[in-house]
């Protein structure tokens, strides 16, 4: 990340404008010890000197991102946004994870529980960190992590979801902003209708992401979930995709006035209007190639409150100021979006109430417990909801800057800002918090919550019984190779039909074929698990279909649209797929194919060795 642009000491003069664009900003930051993205110092500068809005931890573990938070916080005059991806629980390293989500969606009447029990979870181990944004849920059906394949169950599950990390951080003591992920979708597919095939509706050119179904059909269907939040979620995540209807050309993220007429016009959402990263290879063929920073501009006439990873923030920040003295971007369109930023942070840090009223007076105290909708702004003359409110409602910050730094008022400044609300005295120490995860990370709630999302990620299979001679196979490929921590002596894939006496035989892309069918060839019967990523190789399919009488099951764990063409082309296999890798995940499935095996069997530890190994 550079800082190129105009210096920063051009920011220490007392400039209002600059600095509520700056608030709109959120920068992707590594939280791993000697990260350079961005170095630190550079980080340090952005909050300290330029005053960004918030930053995004993208990767580290959950001990690293406890302290920079604290050090960032320290940096901040005004309070940060500090947002993290959900996919199977917090994106860090230490923090609980959890089966694939879709998995909630066939726990019948119990997965509305569940997905509330799972946004418990995930809601506190982010408070304890210091996470107070998760880009969670996801909306969209049949999106990456998604939570069902319809809309109508998405919404149940994402409201469930929503209200999990509500419980877990009431309002009183802050809270915590949660996100419909990520509008307006890209993997949709029409519903199966009777004797066809899911056809997919969605597909990519070289340069973006593009929708094929007309906006009568997306306000029908895969919109229903996100139309459904806006009561509920803080902000709506809008990705980069063309909406053919609208644009051939732009995605709908960079269209002026669009985001602006369907989410807040139409929709009636008073929330954050999050534009996804300007950092997308793809987004620079849509840019002047002398002004690839323009594409933040764009953003903020379509509508953005925020802006994810802007690829220069200080360019970004210049080209938006010059937007603004050419005319082409309102001032007033700007503060709009800065009142809604701050009354978020008002929400999310009550002690930091009398800080962002006294910065932004047209911040009014807000009992959010007493009106709908997250941000509290069901009033149409809400500034928060509407664009183009009276001027006089937005003309205390344009008079001047509140938290100027210039050298005579820096002293002054702090010194008033500090009666108000100082950010290390409501810091709770990173050695206190440390302990409150570790407590957090043993709760005795998480276990049934994991084993449930696990159970529910299984479908098919019928049961077996026990070989009945010797010579058996549990026949395993591994996509990626062998090595990686799928299968290990202790999974339950492995030891469990090594119990019932079946010989393991591991095998990989790499594996030779001769020695694969030679190990084969002889067993009376076996059972395949595929963990997979990619498709399966066609001599393996085509091992499976000549050698039906033999195969037992076929287990797919990961890869469900494979699963869904093994289906097709062999209805005769006992099939069962997972959509996760893990162990709860392998238990389930062999507690489905072996149901009445012994508890002693089911927890041998002895494995045989495998017959064939990587060459």
């Amino acid at each position: 990340m550079s800082v190129s642009g105009s210096p920063l000491e051009e920011l220490d003069r007392p400039l209002s404008l600059a600095r509520q664009v700056a608030q709109l900003l959120v920068v992707p930051v590594s939280a791993r010890l000697g990260s350079q993205s961005p170095p630190r110092e550079i980080l340090k500068r952005l909050i300290q000197e330029v005053g960004i809005g918030g930053i995004w931890l993208t990767d580290g573990h959950v001990a690293e991102a406890l302290l920079l938070i604290e050090e960032a916080q320290s940096w901040a005059a005004l309070p940060l946004l500090v947002a993290a991806e959900v996919g199977r629980g917090l994106a860090l390293q230490g923090a609980t994870p959890f089966p694939h989500p879709l998995g909630l969606s066939r726990l019948g009447a119990e997965a509305e529980r569940w997905a509330e029990q799972w946004g418990r979870i995930t809601a506190r181990e982010a408070a304890a960190i210091g996470i107070n944004w998760l880009l969670s849920p996801v909306a969209e059906p049949l999106g990456e992590g998604a939570l069902a394949e319809d809309p109508l169950s998405a919404l149940q599950l994402a409201r469930a979801f929503v209200r999990g990390c509500e419980q877990a951080t009431p309002g009183s003591t802050g809270g915590i902003l949660t996100t419909a992920s990520s509008f307006p979708g890209k993997g949709w597919r029409d519903p199966v209708q009777a004797g066809l095939k899911p056809s997919p509706k969605t597909t990519d050119t070289p340069w973006c992401p593009r929708l094929t179904l007309t906006l009568a059909q997306l306000q029908e269907g895969p919109w229903l979930p996100f139309r459904g939040l806006v009561e509920q979620v803080g902000a709506i995540l809008v990705s980069h995709v063309v909406l053919p209807e609208w644009d051939e050309r732009w995605p709908i993220t960079l269209l002026p006035g669009r985001l602006t007429q369907l989410l807040r016009q139409e929709w009636g959402f008073g929330g954050l209007i999050v534009v996804d990263s300007l950092d997308q290879g793809f987004l620079a063929e849509l840019a002047n190639a002398n002004r690839p920073n323009s594409l933040a501009v764009r953003a903020f006439q379509a509508g953005a409150d925020l802006i994810l990873a802007p690829p220069d923030p200080m360019a970004s920040l210049a080209a938006v100021l010059e937007a603004v003295q050419q005319g082409s971007l309102s001032t007033d369109q700007l503060a709009q979006s800065v009142t809604r930023v701050l009354r978020a942070k008002q929400r999310l840090l009550p002690a930091a109430s009398a800080l962002l009223q006294q910065v932004w007076p047209a911040l009014a105290e807000t009992d959010f417990s007493a009106l709908g909708g997250w941000m509290g702004a069901k009033d149409p003359t809400d500034p928060a909801l509407n664009r183009g409110s009276p001027a006089e409602q937005l003309k205390p910050l344009l008079l001047g800057d509140p938290i100027s730094k210039d050298k005579d008022s820096v002293p002054r400044t702090r010194t008033a800002l500090g009666k108000l609300f100082n950010r290390r005295s409501h810091l709770t120490s990173a050695l206190h918090r440390a302990a409150q995860l570790g407590s957090l990370l043993a709760e005795k709630d998480i276990a049934p919550c994991q084993a449930a999302m696990a159970r529910g990620g299984v479908e098919g299979g019928r049961p077996l019984s026990p070989p009945a001679e010797p010579g058996w196979l549990n026949w395993i490929w591994q996509d990626p190779p062998l090595g990686a921590a799928d299968v290990q002596l202790q999974s339950p894939a492995l030891h469990v039909p090594a119990a019932l006496g079946m010989l393991p035989v591991l095998s990989d892309a790499l594996t030779p074929l001769p020695w694969l069918e030679a190990a084969l060839d002889n067993a009376p019967g076996f059972i395949f698990q595929g963990f997979l990523r990619d498709p399966l190789p066609n001599y393996v399919l085509d091992w499976l279909q000549q050698h039906r009488e033999r195969v037992a099951a076929v287990v797919i764990y990961g890869n469900l649209s494979l699963y869904r063409r093994l289906r097709a082309h062999f209805p005769w296999a006992n099939a069962i797929h997972s959509l996760n890798r893990d162990p709860w995940a392998q238990a389930e499935v062999m507690g489905r194919l072996f149901p009445n095996r012994s508890p002693s069997e089911g927890s041998k530890s002895h494995v045989a060795q495998p017959t064939i190994k990587k060459k």
